[in-house]
């Protein structure tokens, strides 16, 4: 695991959940906690796969400390689940699902063995995207539930 990798990686999804914050709509003021949700959620998820965790693991753990995060330091209700959701985007399967839709595009023109090759590729990188989708809604969840055990009143979702 190289650390600089990972800070870069890191401040990437930061700045693309800031971003997302922006086209949300959200106060300015919104813009840093959006920031070090992402930013947060990266950084576990990629501290945690170089460490020998699994991906589904570290997306799972991920999400559920940048939800926690989220709402356990938001006053604000009205704008929490903007912020969650702009921190819970750069965990996203956006890469498989995009594989996997231009495997479905490219499959038009293949025959034999290269189209049942490509409809396994497209499968699986569904599949990966589908699953990753998952375990970030049971992060959600879970981020919900914790902050609910430790006494903050989730009132917007």
């Amino acid at each position: 695991m190289n650390l600089e990798t990972v800070l870069i990686n890191s401040l990437w999804a930061a700045l693309f959940a800031a971003a997302m914050t922006v086209i949300f709509s959200a106060p300015l003021w919104a813009l840093a906690p959006s920031f070090l949700s992402g930013f947060g959620a990266r950084f576990v998820r990629d501290v945690l796969i170089g460490a020998g965790v699994g991906p589904n693991l570290a997306i799972l753990i991920a999400a559920t400390l940048a939800v926690s995060l989220s709402v356990g330091l938001i006053r604000r209700r009205a704008v929490a689940p903007v912020i969650v959701v702009s921190g819970l985007i750069p965990l996203g399967a956006a890469t498989a699902f995009l594989r996997g839709v231009v495997g479905l595009l490219k499959m038009s023109s293949l025959e034999g063995v290269a189209l049942s090759e490509a409809s396994v590729l497209v499968m699986s990188n569904f599949a990966i995207g589908f699953n990753t989708t998952l375990v970030i809604a049971m992060g959600f969840w879970l981020g919900i539930a914790l902050v609910g055990l430790l006494g903050k009143k989730w009132a917007t979702c």
